[in-house]
Formats: structure tokens, C-alpha cells, sequence
């Protein structure tokens, strides 16, 4: 654990730990550690976390398996155990796992944090990471040590808390999540520290809330959704349905009129869905652009721009980061967004300033007349610089840009300014 801390902390979110200078000789101790004793779970679980960061998932998961059978207190392997069968898209196996975690423990600190650090309260959804702010990506564990509080919490009154400077609400917004937002609300009222991120403000992220959040903002677009149970009525199509809560696409579909309305009911179970109207944005050259916008008190910063011949994108999924001149177009906006969005100086800002958030992002497209159409807003939209290649370096200046802005705001709200 010297020479390797995070080795321990099984709470990270996959993919955001690196290999860094002393893991290869940790890695080699927990070997003889475990070939001198096989039931020693704590080395199971720390050649877990390692094998995780070489991408070695289905190892990893063996190893943390180990560890939970081990160690039936072990809250934090059976909670990467949830992660990385979520990060497989095996959502049921995922939730035994989180509930599996749960019923030990809520409140998770690291085990080894770095000397000289400075201690964050963060509160989060109970589940997987995408629920929540990916603090993991954007803040600097020599800096600050987070400790992890998963809500809602029936001993939260009672609960036995770290000393910290500063307390973080990381929650997304969420229907599922409402019990966990308002238990946020009235622990950031009763510790009386300094905190990040009303939580009182999260409803207004709300997809069937954001086009009135917005309504006031000169030059910006929200299709106002309708939230439909099964079998009701879709409006004006075409319509962008999706279920309740779902992000990352799950889901996500367009329905061109009534009768696809219903064939997608009969095909997608929800218990609810949230439905918007279709917007056609495409740009005169026949692409659809989306960009990404983070807002760090107040300040907004470029964070991406895909773009597809398809509506639905996903950075993930499109030749962006592999085609030249998409690259070109995306580091122009990183490196000038005023250039490419009409109203970067003045729309842009008091569209932030109508979330009222410390820290959210923003997806959102460009219409001809230089309009901005807002698909969604929250606080745990992914911010991540884990492209290697060459060709992401840019990327990876524009997300040092929000990882500092955002440690720097951790340093201001802590010290009471």
C-alpha cells in the first residue's frame, strides 16, 4: 500500500486509476503475499484493483470474487464487483451486487489516503458511477481524499462521518434518486460546512423540468418532454422516447407516429418514459454536431463536440476522434468555442447562471439561426481524459482547463470564500 495507496480504495470508477511508478513492485508483492497466504483477502481484492487499470476485466472480477467470498463484511470488493458487471451491461447482476454492498456498509473512505490531502464529503446516488458527479476523473487524489456516502441512508442521522472540509453533492438528477437528493439536502443543512451543489436546484435538470428551468434565456431551445405511462397518447411526432432515468441511450429511440409509439411500448418495459419532440438539427453540410458544455462556478468550458450522419450521438460511437477533419472542427471549438457557438459570450453564460449549479454540463446543438438546442443538463455528465493517442491531446488540455477550474473552486469553497 506504500508503494501503490489506491490499491486499496475499491470505489473508483473503473477505468479512472492508472498505472503509476511503484504498482509493478506492488503488483509483485501481492503475489508472494498470497503465495504465502491464499485466503488473504485484502490481496486478493488489491490485485484486483490493478488488474482492473491493465484492462483485465474478467480477472479482476475473479479477484474480487475471491475477495467477497473470502471476507463476508467486505462491502467494497461486492461494490467493483457491481460496477464492473454494470460496465458489462449486466444491470441485474450489477444490482444484486450494489444491494449486496449496501446492506454492509454506506459510508466508504479510503483506506490509505495521501498525506497532506484535504478530506471532501461526497454524496451520491446508491448505484452504478454514471449516477453520479465522476468526480474520479476531474479530481486529483493527492489533493483531496474523497470519502463516499451513498444515499438515501436510514441511519443517516446516526451516522459516525470523517472529518472533511467540504461536502459535495454529486448526485445526478433523478426520479429514483428523489429520497437520496432530499437525505443530500438535509445532511448539507445539518453539517453546516461549506458544500458544492444545491441540491434543491437538481429538479430543475429534470427532463420534464428543463424547458421551463430554461424558458427565460434569450436564444436557447428546449423541446419540453411528456412524461407517458404505457399505451398513452405520444402528441406531435416524431418523438425521442426513452424510460424514465435512462442515460447513455438505453433506450433511446425515435418513434415516427402513433403505431411505432405503441410497437416500442409492447418492446421497451418501463414504468415510465419520458417522450420530447424530434428536432431536426442537422448543419447545412448534412452532419449532426453535439456539443458538450461544462459550467464550473458559473464559468462555462468546451468539453467535446461530436458529430455523426445519425441524431442520436454518442462520442463513444462516432468516427469523431478518428477522422481528421472531425478532429480538426472538434479542437478548433475547444481551442475558440466563440468561434463555433454564436452566442458562447453571452447566451452560454446565462444559460449556467439558470441552473444555478457550482458544477453541471450541458449537451447541445446549434440551429441555423444560431439558436442553442439543449438536449439535457446535469452534474454527472462524463468528463474524462483518457484518450492516449496523439491526437487527443487537445482533449485532454480542455479537460485539465475543467479539472483545475473545478480543484481550484474545491480550494475556494472549503477555505469559506
Amino acid at each position: 500500500m506504500a508503494l501503490a495507496p489506491s490499491a486499496g480504495d475499491h470505489l473508483r470508477i473503473p477505468g479512472s486509476q492508472v498505472f503509476t511508478a511503484g504498482v509493478n513492485e506492488a503488483w509483485t508483492l501481492l503475489e508472494r503475499a498470497l503465495a504465502l497466504d491464499p485466503d488473504f483477502a485484502p490481496a486478493h481484492a488489491a490485485r484486483a484493483n490493478i488488474l482492473v487499470r491493465g484492462g483485465f476485466v474478467d480477472d479482476a472480477r475473479a479477484a474480487y470474487a475471491r475477495a467477497a467470498e473470502l471476507d463476508s463484511g467486505d462491502a467494497a470488493s461486492r461494490y467493483a464487483l457491481a460496477e464492473l458487471a454494470y460496465l458489462a451491461r449486466d444491470e441485474a447482476t450489477a444490482q444484486t451486487w450494489f444491494d449486496a454492498a449496501f446492506a454492509r456498509e454506506r459510508l466508504f473512505s479510503p483506506p490509505h489516503p495521501q498525506p497532506g490531502s484535504r478530506h471532501a464529503l461526497v454524496l451520491g446516488l446508491a448505484g452504478p458511477w454514471p449516477r453520479n458527479m465522476p468526480l474520479d476523473f476531474v479530481i486529483d487524489e493527492r489533493r483531496w481524499t474523497l470519502h463516499r456516502w451513498f444515499l438515501p441512508d436510514a441511519a443517516a442521522a446516526t451516522r459516525r462521518l470523517p472529518g472533511v472540509e467540504l461536502v459535495v453533492n454529486a448526485c445526478g438528477e433523478s426520479v429514483a434518486g428523489r429520497a437520496a437528493i432530499a437525505d443530500a439536502q438535509r445532511i448539507i443543512a445539518r453539517l453546516g460546512k461549506p458544500s458544492i451543489n444545491d441540491p434543491a436546484r437538481l429538479r430543475g435538470l429534470g427532463r420534464d423540468t428543463l424547458a421551463d428551468t430554461l424558458a427565460g434565456v434569450a436564444g436557447v431551445q428546449v423541446p419540453a418532454a411528456r412524461r407517458l405511462q404505457r399505451g398513452d397518447a405520444g402528441g406531435t411526432f416524431p418523438l425521442i422516447v426513452r424510460p424514465l432515468d435512462a442515460h447513455g441511450g438505453r433506450g433511446l429511440e425515435r418513434c415516427d407516429d402513433p403505431a411505432a409509439l405503441t410497437e416500442y411500448f409492447a418492446r421497451v418495459a418501463a414504468a415510465a418514459y419520458d417522450a420530447t419532440p424530434f428536432v431536426d438539427y442537422r448543419s447545412a453540410d448534412g452532419w449532426y454536431r453535439k456539443y458538450r458544455i461544462v459550467f464550473v462556478d458559473g464559468v462555462p468550458y468546451p468539453y467535446h463536440l461530436a458529430l455523426d450522419e445519425h441524431w442520436m450521438i454518442h462520442y463513444y460511437r462516432t468516427g469523431t476522434a478518428a477522422t481528421s477533419w472531425m478532429r480538426d472542427e472538434e479542437a478548433a471549438f475547444l481551442a475558440a468555442p466563440e468561434r463555433a457557438i454564436a452566442g458562447w459570450r453571452d447566451v452560454v453564460p446565462a444559460l449556467g447562471a439558470a441552473l444555478g449549479l457550482d458544477y453541471a454540463g450541458v449537451d447541445c446543438a446549434q440551429l441555423p439561426d444560431g439558436t442553442l438546442l439543449v438536449f439535457e443538463a446535469d452534474s454527472s455528465m462524463l468528463v474524462h481524459a483518457l484518450d492516449g493517442t496523439e491526437e487527443g491531446r487537445y482533449k485532454r488540455a480542455a479537460v485539465e482547463r475543467i479539472r483545475l477550474a473545478l480543484m481550484a473552486l474545491f480550494d475556494r469553497r472549503a477555505s469559506g470564500a
